[in-house]
């Protein structure tokens, strides 16, 4: 995965990263549905990253400049995104 320059990486989590871990963007969300899905992940233990489009001179984000991206490993993408399938569902309920 290429690096953006406009994207900045927010948070990562996951102790015990190997730095040889691929990571797949699963999702490209708005606030505060990030927040939402970021505590998802941590509680089941899933690493992740969050990235944001930031342009410090602007201090509203909306839009395309409101987006996050939920990164996870490779090998736990199928089981995050479920989870967040499970959120969206919730959502519209």
């Amino acid at each position: 995965m290429g690096t953006n320059p406009l994207y900045k990486p927010e948070d990562s989590h996951g102790a015990g990263e190997s730095p040889a871990v691929s990571w797949i963007r699963i999702a490209k969300i708005y606030p505060p549905q990030d927040l939402i899905v970021s505590s998802m992940l941590k509680s089941c233990g899933i690493p992740f990253k969050t990235q944001r489009r930031e342009v410090s001179q602007l201090p509203v984000s909306i839009g395309p400049l409101a987006e996050v991206e939920i990164l996870v490993p490779l090998n736990r993408a199928d089981e995050a995104r479920a989870l967040i399938e499970e959120v969206e569902e919730t959502e519209k309920e």
